[in-house]
């Protein structure tokens, strides 16, 4: 008992300190883009597959310029979408983009206004925006934050004690 609970410590150590950054890195950009212009979102649809699965968590950045094949993220109302440039189009004197999801069969409704577009994809992790999402439940803030804490904790008070 006492060597398995060694090897859980240690992993669960070598875990958090190697997804801590990562995590952090996550949070911080999921509210701002602070960290170099940086954005991150949750991909909740398959619009964008097989090139971004849902379910991913996608990191963009804000650029001066856009072009058609770019894959930017983008406000319409109050929802976040990822969709690919398929035009760029100059209305009333302005800058807006023909967009379309991969998997969709139409181009979307209505033009993109440059003011709209909150960044182009830079990368993205597949699958781990359902973590993300999960963990914004109590079942998943229960497994992941208040139990490995507690087992840190009685790990550490049980090491005090036979001190």
């Amino acid at each position: 008992m006492k060597t398995f609970t060694k090897i859980l410590y240690s992993t669960l150590t070598i875990l958090i300190l190697g997804l801590l950054p990562f995590i952090v890195f996550t949070l911080v950009t999921s509210k701002t883009n602070i960290i170099g212009g940086i954005q991150s979102f949750v991909v909740l649809t398959g619009s964008m597959q097989p090139a971004i699965p849902q379910g991913s968590i996608l990191f963009t950045q804000k650029t001066p310029f856009y072009q058609k094949g770019d894959v930017i993220s983008f406000e319409k109302g109050s929802n976040t979408i990822t969709h690919r440039i398929t035009g760029v189009v100059i209305e009333n004197n302005a800058l807006h983009y023909q967009t379309k999801g991969d998997a969709n069969n139409s181009f979307d409704s209505e033009l993109v206004a440059r003011s709209d577009v909150l960044g182009k994809s830079i990368f993205f992790v597949p699958f781990v925006g359902n973590l993300v999402l999960f963990l914004k439940t109590f079942p998943g803030y229960a497994l992941f934050i208040i139990f490995p804490t507690v087992f840190f904790i009685v790990f550490e008070l049980n090491n005090i004690r036979k001190e």
